[in-house]
């Protein structure tokens, strides 16, 4: 199977920044989500309708930096299905995306167990699939595979254990590779955490 050295060097960066001595103070506990969310591709085209399909999402992170109680910094790594339905010049279908994310948020809790978060979202495209009159084509080729993101959220946690968010992610970066088409990347979704706190 052929090894892709973006993805190796972002799962390699992932684990490296999870091992380094950065915290300031508190545990490092680890913590997995997963939820389903709004995906939807936004268009500079008039003639071409996107609509918003559910995908989903399921990653793990950890918090590598803490300034005080309430401030932190985190690193996480997912893997989510993107994409969109779409209508253009009479003709419709979809177009799904799986992306491997890797979040950088810069996140502050709020005493009563209110938090919010912001950050940077570096990605990258495993596949993209076109599926049109029942027939469905490769599309991996003719969109960038490095893709950016600002993940923006807030949420709740309930206890040390378990917690719920709200992430809206817009993209940045262009999807189409000669950049002719000025499509970005656009998921709003809710998920689950899970702490593995004592």
């Amino acid at each position: 199977m052929k090894k892709n050295p973006i993805l190796i060097l972002l799962v390699c960066g992932f684990l490296l920044i999870s091992q380094t001595g950065l915290l300031l103070s508190q545990e490092r506990v680890p913590y997995v989500y997963a939820g389903v969310h709004k995906s939807s591709i936004t268009s500079s085209d008039p003639e071409t309708s996107w609509k918003d399909p559910i995908g989903f999402q399921a990653g793990v992170g950890i918090p590598v930096v803490f300034f005080g109680d309430a401030l932190s910094i985190r690193a996480e790594i997912n893997g989510s299905l993107q994409g969109a339905k779409w209508e253009d010049y009479g003709y419709s279908g979809r177009t799904d995306l799986w992306y491997v994310n890797v979040p950088l948020t810069l996140r502050y809790r709020f005493k009563m167990g209110l938090f919010a978060e912001a950050g940077v979202q570096p990605g990258y495209l495993l596949t993209a699939k076109d599926k049109y009159e029942g027939e469905t084509e490769d599309y991996t080729e003719f969109l960038n595979r490095f893709d950016i993101g600002i993940p923006l959220g807030i949420g709740y946690e309930f206890s040390k254990n378990l917690a719920v968010g709200i992430r809206a992610v817009p993209g940045i970066t262009t999807l189409d590779k000669d950049g002719g088409e000025k499509d970005h990347n656009l998921i709003i979704g809710l998920r689950v955490i899970y702490t593995f706190a004592k």
